[in-house]
């Protein structure tokens, strides 16, 4: 399979390339593009791929200014930083969406999707998609409402050192040790952090980088930190989260 890459981030985009090789190595990288112009010329001189991983917004523009030039008759699959109820209206526009930093699992599942899916696809309305872009963007969560005793307060994001589920339940713990409950899970926390202070590192935990104080080659090509506030527990990496967090930690 022939595959297109839109992205302006060029860490971003080798992590991509990355995860879809260890997905599947028979995937061919035809190019990586980083802007409109780029992308206008390259559609202009090389057959359709078989596959488009887009970026909405490149360096010298979006998408839009792309598909109001060229025809685009490939699927989409749509990466975006926005969070997912912003665009959660037009999934049926196209393959599907993937909402950054990139997950492995996420990207085989919309691989998945394409299979299934076979030629039945429908090009992006790149309207529709421009309204919901200009309506919803995406702003990090700057603070909690928590509860304290009978009480409500609010904490800053800022002061978080990590987030992390127990029982199913995610406690935010700040630099000065003190824990609360917040009213999210992780998942939902992953998109709603700045990613570029906080990163998810395995399916229970996000830490902040300023509480990253030790990082440890582990078994099977994993990482171990320790953070401050101290855990009485290993901190592990999961395998196919280390490469992004090296590039998050070298940003």
């Amino acid at each position: 399979m022939r595959v297109l890459i839109f992205e302006d981030e060029k860490h971003t985009a080798i992590r991509l390339k990355s995860l879809l090789s260890e997905i599947d190595n028979s995937i061919e990288i035809v190019s990586i593009i980083s802007s409109v112009e780029e992308g206008i010329r390259w559609y202009k001189e090389n057959k359709m791929p078989d596959l488009i991983f887009q970026d909405i917004i490149l360096t010298d523009g979006t998408c839009f200014d792309i598909f109001e030039a060229i025809s685009v008759t490939a699927p989409v699959i749509f990466t975006t930083a926005f969070s997912d109820y912003a665009i959660q209206s037009f999934q049926v526009n196209s393959i599907d969406y993937i909402v950054k930093p990139y997950d492995i699992n996420h990207i085989r599942l919309a691989l998945e999707k394409l299979k299934n899916l076979k030629s039945s696809f429908i090009t992006p309305q790149s309207d529709l998609l421009k309204e919901i872009i200009n309506k919803k963007e995406f702003t990090p969560k700057k603070r909690f409402l928590v509860k304290i005793g009978d009480n409500y307060s609010t904490i800053n994001s800022k002061d978080i050192a990590y987030l992390k589920s127990e029982d199913g339940i995610a406690f935010a713990t700040m630099f000065d040790n003190k824990k609360h409950i917040v009213d999210y899970s992780i998942v939902d926390l992953s998109k709603q952090m700045d990613a570029a202070e906080f990163f998810q590192i395995n399916r229970k935990m996000i830490v902040n980088i300023n509480s990253v104080k030790n990082i440890n080659s582990w078994f099977n090509s994993r990482l171990k930190i320790e953070v401050n506030p101290n855990i009485e527990e290993d901190i592990i990496i999961s395998r196919e989260r280390v490469s992004a967090f090296k590039q998050w930690l070298d940003k």
